[in-house]
């Protein structure tokens, strides 16, 4: 990792950082290394890269995160010490270290579009992600819970399905418990819903 940049994105939410990890693969030619809780509601992102690259996306996915959620902080680290993969955390979606060469897309396959809802505690994500499959032919991905009481839902499928599944959501879980956001990536990067294990 000596040669590449180490790029970080640190959120409030997971909504926000996954919107802001999408915009980081979309805008350069980087990788995301992982991802990791912090506690308290709060994420952070990892991408690797040469310095401009990283550098570019890390702005990019600062502003995309910022118009969806919270952003803690940002950061590029030009030339990072040999050691430092050690502490940080293996992709979610492969187990492999951040030393490990990129490879082909994991996740279970393309999404044309990416939705989530994003609760504190989980009446209200329950009944949201119960709302969201009976609303439209969407797909459940999975359910990550991120400390602080914040738990997220996130699902796939066409566009439209989608928009409507996350509106359905949205309204449901704000009827019961708290909704901290909601959001929808249409044609995310195919490499999105892997580096967050799904």
């Amino acid at each position: 990792m000596a040669s590449e940049a180490l790029g970080l994105l640190e959120c409030k939410g997971l909504v926000a950082l996954m919107e802001g990890v999408d915009a980081m693969l979309k805008s350069a030619n980087v990788e995301i290394i992982g991802w990791d809780k912090a506690g308290s509601g709060m994420v952070t992102a990892f991408v690797r890269g040469d310095v401009a690259a990283v550098k570019a996306s890390v702005d990019a996915g600062a502003e995309a995160a910022g118009r969806v959620g919270q952003v803690v902080a940002v950061h590029v680290i030009a030339r990072p010490h040999d050691e430092l993969p050690g502490m940080l955390p293996k992709s979610k979606a492969s187990g492999k270290t951040p030393d490990a060469k990129p490879g082909t897309p994991t996740s279970s396959g393309y999404a044309q579009a990416v939705g989530m809802i994003e609760t504190k505690g989980w009446v209200g994500l329950v009944e949201g992600t119960d709302a969201m499959g009976k609303a439209a032919n969407v797909e459940i991905v999975r359910t990550i819970q991120i400390g602080g009481a914040f738990v997220t839902t996130i699902v796939k499928g066409d566009v439209g399905s989608v928009k409507a599944a996350v509106d359905a959501g949205a309204e449901a879980a704000g009827k019961v418990g708290e909704l901290v956001a909601s959001h929808v990536i249409a044609r995310p990067h195919s490499d999105l819903l892997g580096g967050f294990g799904a």
